[in-house]
């Protein structure tokens, strides 16, 4: 069961892969490779928390039930990849060119209002109220 070390660095090695040449492939390609990564650092948790030396270190910290411990990180952990491998996906349904639309035709021209007072300001009126 000590297989967690190897899907840890595919899940990094395929991060390199999305980095480097996958970078230039569709969108499609790039949501695969993102779902494998979330996916391989998802298994390596589940054989981690079933890693008997982990378990040893984490007893030694405080942690009274292992049963409850495990059960716990589990849940947590297939929660976080179920929203992470859902956020992935509806990612791709954007409208691509919304930016490039929204740069072209700007709306109108808004005036920048100043918010708060500045050093100046706090300088003028020390110097206006408390001069002698």
């Amino acid at each position: 069961m000590s297989s967690w070390p190897f899907l840890f660095a595919a899940a990094l090695a395929m991060w390199l892969l999305l980095k480097g040449p996958v970078a230039k492939t569709p969108l499609f390609v790039q949501q695969v490779c993102r779902i494998a990564i979330v996916f391989l650092a998802y298994c390596g948790f589940l054989y981690l928390l079933k890693w008997n030396p982990f378990w040893e270190w984490m007893l030694a910290l405080g942690l009274e039930n292992r049963n409850k411990a495990e059960g716990f990180l589990i849940l947590i952990s297939t929660l976080f990849w179920v929203i992470v491998t859902l956020r992935i996906l509806l990612r791709g349904f954007r409208i691509s060119d919304a930016r490039a639309v929204a740069l072209e035709s700007p709306g109108p021209r808004r005036e920048t209002t100043r918010q708060g007072l500045t050093l100046t300001d706090w300088i003028l009126w020390y110097f206006s109220f408390h001069r002698k």
